[in-house]
């Protein structure tokens, strides 16, 4: 098993599964302290840090034009978030995207190879107006190989 960024990987819960998740237990299982996932979850505008100071935040959402789960699309859509690496005094910002024509879902900032997992909430899962703020994302964070 790879080993996540620094220590952060004992810091979140993977969050939701299916429909069944909403802002509170988002919140709460974001502040869960042990976990045997590799897998980070991080709330738009969140950040999260390791003991060792290495820290990851979710910055932006850029663009979410995924298909709705509730309709047929031409094209599946796409989702690009920018995220920040921050380790010492160094801080990197980067952006993920699944574009089928471009995919960058992996980016390698200051060292650690993050790659976005999964982006929440998928459009048209929800029947109540999802806000900007209720994003948030899983990606996991692993040292780059040299």
């Amino acid at each position: 098993m790879k080993k996540a960024l620094g220590i952060i990987g004992v810091f979140v819960a993977t969050v939701c599964v299916g429909m069944s998740c909403g802002k509170e237990e988002i919140n709460s299982a974001l502040d869960v302290a042990e976990t045997n996932s590799d897998t980070l979850s991080i709330k738009l505008g969140e950040t999260i840090t390791s003991p060792a100071g290495e820290q990851l935040t979710f910055k932006k959402l850029i663009e979410d034009s995924r298909c709705p789960a509730n309709a047929m699309c031409i094209w599946q859509g796409m989702v690009t978030v920018e995220m920040q690496a921050q380790v010492g005094s160094k801080t990197e910002a980067f952006t993920l995207t699944t574009n089928p024509q471009e995919p960058k879902t992996s980016a390698v900032a200051l060292g650690y190879e993050v790659t976005l997992v999964n982006v929440f909430p998928y459009p048209g899962t929800s029947v109540e107006e999802v806000e900007e703020s209720d994003y948030w994302v899983e990606v996991t964070a692993v040292k780059a190989s040299n």
